[in-house]
């Protein structure tokens, strides 16, 4: 791929996100902001960038106006792991007429389930406020854990749906690749007011994306992780 940030870098995933065909497109661990918006510009893309207190920022493509952003993953002093431990947010859209949409981006700590429960709650409480301002919320991530964790909880608490369990058949892994320990840890959960406009979800498996090995030199894929794509009816809101 050449150097980090370089032209082959940028040409290529801008190709492999226009080949999903994503009006909306979340990234919980992306590259700089200077290369993403370099895709975005050649998307013809609106771009918002969540920062990490860890490493490297979230990021969100839309094909919708982005009416502001905000960012819940903060540094802070005095701390060795800050309260939310990677990409934290949220993005309020302009849809079609006057239906405005939050997408909440989320990366939750791959290793501690206590640290994990900690950011479900903070995201949970961001999430009530969310909802004051429009009721129309899905919430993206890297969950890095089972349904039955406390982020799982906090959703179906508030009467949201996970795309796969409602319309695609059923959870399925989004960490299976060769080389890559199999896990289902990517979700799209919808608040209440979209879930009639759902008509289908599914994870993305197809070449390129995973691949069953064996592992060699020059084989590699886009991602550790596959994408998970819903699609929304905007005309049943």
């Amino acid at each position: 791929m050449g150097e980090p940030g370089g032209e082959k870098g940028i040409e290529h995933f801008a190709g492999v996100f226009a080949s999903l065909e994503c009006d909306v497109l979340a990234l919980e661990e992306g590259v700089s902001v200077r290369q993403m918006q370099e895709i975005a510009r050649r998307m013809d893309c609106h771009l918002a960038t969540i920062p990490s207190p860890i490493a490297w920022p979230g990021h969100l493509l839309s094909r919708y106006p982005i009416l502001e952003s905000r960012v819940f993953s903060h540094t802070v002093p005095g701390g060795e792991t800050p309260l939310l431990s990677r990409t934290g947010g949220s993005v309020l859209l302009q849809l079609e007429d006057e239906i405005r949409l939050w997408v909440v981006v989320v990366h939750l700590h791959p290793a501690s389930e206590e640290m994990r429960d900690r950011e479900a709650d903070i995201i949970w409480k961001r999430l009530g406020e969310l909802l004051s301002v429009c009721e129309n919320a899905v919430v993206v991530g890297d969950f890095n854990c089972a349904v039955e964790e406390r982020l799982h909880s906090h959703l179906r608490s508030m009467e949201f749906v996970n795309a796969m369990e409602e319309v695609g058949g059923g959870i399925e892994w989004t960490m299976d690749t060769v080389g890559v320990n199999q896990h289902a840890v990517d979700h799209i959960y919808l608040s209440p007011s979209l879930k009639q406009t759902l008509k289908g979800a599914r994870v993305v498996s197809d070449s390129g994306f995973r691949h069953d090995g064996p592992q060699a030199a020059g084989v590699w894929v886009h991602s550790d992780h596959l994408p998970v794509v819903a699609d929304l009816e905007l005309s049943k809101m």
